[in-house]
């Protein structure tokens, strides 16, 4: 399956040359589309369709990903 992925903040900064296109096997979970990027799925929140997701969720062929680095403060 293929999901749209963006990546927001210092993620895109780092992964210069990613085309924004990601070919995952079928049941393939929102943690798994950090992992493609080398990026450890509990440093960022992962929104899938406009909406933030657990790392568990499953993801669908077509699904719309982005990548936000966590942060805190206070």
């Amino acid at each position: 399956m293929k999901v749209s992925v963006t990546l927001k903040g210092r993620f895109a900064e780092e992964q210069a040359g990613y085309d924004g296109q990601l070919s995952l096997p079928e049941g393939a979970r929102a943690a798994d589309v950090a992992g493609a990027y080398g990026i450890d799925p509990r440093t960022c929140v992962v929104v899938v369709n406009g909406a933030a997701v657990p790392r568990s969720a499953k993801l669908t062929d077509g699904d719309r990903t982005q990548l936000y680095p966590a942060q805190a403060g206070g």
